[in-house]
């Protein structure tokens, strides 16, 4: 079963732009329980900390919705969002693994962090492989049709030149 290779960039553009929606939502979300919450919310102990990492993901939630919205002019931002989830998820893991934060105050964290960070790393690559192969088909057919056309010119000369010595 073959797909349309017409279908193949608008769902990855779709899956991209659901990602990145997913992604200001849980921004969103977890930096209104940051900044509004007691201790222990969404795994961080101080609580200046918290507040300060909360109005953090709450700026950045507008630039991932704009990321969303046209990714088309916007994805050299995509970085941005990768970053933030990978931050998150390395920060929250390495306070359950030395101990400062409880494995059930900071799972929730973790795991939506690392998979939102690990889905959008995926089609990060995806897209920039897609890319490289639509340059290379593109170089490879104008290649193959400046040859064609150096070959019929070619021919169109030895076909209609006189030869020396015919007269």
């Amino acid at each position: 079963m073959t797909q349309d290779p017409e279908s193949e960039p608008a769902s990855r553009a779709a899956v991209a732009r659901a990602l990145l929606l997913l992604i200001t939502a849980w921004s969103l979300l977890a930096g209104l329980a940051l900044l509004a919450a007691g201790e222990g919310a969404l795994a961080l102990a101080d609580d200046a900390g918290q507040r300060l990492v909360g109005a953090h993901m709450l700026v950045l939630t507008p630039l991932y919705f704009l990321i969303a919205w046209k990714p088309d002019r916007y994805w050299s931002l995509i970085w941005v969002p990768l970053f933030a989830q990978a931050a998150m998820f390395f920060s929250v893991a390495y306070s359950m693994l030395v101990g400062d934060t409880g494995f059930t105050d900071g799972i929730l964290a973790v795991v939506v962090s690392g998979v939102l960070a690990g889905l959008l790393g995926f089609v990060w690559i995806s897209e920039q492989r897609a890319t490289v192969v639509q340059q290379y088909e593109a170089r490879h057919q104008s290649q193959q049709a400046s040859e064609a056309e150096a070959e019929q010119q070619q021919t169109g000369e030895d076909d209609s030149g006189d030869e020396p010595g015919q007269a």
